[in-house]
C-alpha cells in the first residue's frame, strides 16, 4: 500500500502548477477588405509543440488532483480520459481507488517545474523537477497526515507523451533516482 501511495503521490499526483508558457502571438492584420483584415486580426498563430507538451502535461496534473479528490472511479475515468494514456487509465483509477477503500484521502498539490522537454518522433519526454513536498495521504476520518506519505521538495520525473490523433497523452511518468534542481 505505501508503495502505491508513494507513486500515486510523488509521481502521478497534485494540482496543476503554473506553467509559464510563451503568449501566443496574434496574426498581423492584412490590409484589403475589411473582411479579410478582420478574419486575420482575429487569428492567433498555432501553440508550438513545446507549448502542447506543457500544456498536456499541466492538464493532466489537474485531472489527477481531481481525479483523486472525486473519490469516483467513474469521475476519475472520465476526468483521465483526454489526458492519459487509455491503456494507463485502469492502473491509476485501480491506485486511487485502492487508496481511498483503506480510509485514506489526498491533500496538497505539487508544483511543477519543467527543465526539459525533448521530441523523438511522435513522443515527447517532459522532464520535470516537481516539488511534492506539501502534499500527501491523510486519514479521511481524523484528517492526520499519513506518516511517510509526504512527497519531496525535488521530485526527479520524466513524464512520456504519446500524439494520440493530434493530442499529447501522458503514457508513463517514472521518477529519476538523481538529483534535480529547478
Amino acid at each position: 500500500m505505501a508503495l502505491i501511495a508513494a507513486c500515486v503521490v510523488s509521481a502521478c499526483g497534485g494540482a496543476a502548477a503554473q506553467v509559464d508558457l510563451p503568449a501566443k502571438p496574434a496574426a498581423a492584420g492584412t490590409t484589403g477588405s475589411s473582411a479579410a483584415g478582420s478574419a486575420a486580426a482575429g487569428l492567433t498563430a498555432p501553440e508550438t509543440p513545446r507549448q502542447q507538451v506543457l500544456a498536456a502535461l499541466t492538464g493532466y496534473t489537474a485531472a489527477v488532483r481531481q481525479a483523486e479528490e472525486s473519490q469516483s472511479a467513474v469521475a476519475a475515468r472520465r476526468l483521465l480520459r483526454p489526458y492519459l494514456a487509455a491503456s494507463r487509465i485502469g492502473g491509476l483509477v485501480q491506485a486511487v481507488s485502492a487508496i481511498w477503500a483503506s480510509g485514506d484521502i489526498f491533500y496538497g498539490t505539487d508544483e511543477l517545474h519543467v527543465v526539459s522537454v525533448r521530441f523523438d518522433g511522435r513522443q515527447a519526454f517532459a522532464h520535470d523537477c516537481d516539488d511534492t513536498a506539501g502534499m500527501g495521504l491523510a486519514d479521511a476520518a481524523t484528517g492526520q497526515a499519513v506518516p511517510g506519505s509526504a512527497g519531496v521538495q525535488h521530485a526527479n520525473l520524466v513524464t512520456r507523451l504519446d500524439e494520440v490523433a493530434g493530442h499529447w497523452k501522458v503514457e508513463s511518468q517514472l521518477p529519476e533516482d538523481l538529483p534535480c534542481a529547478p
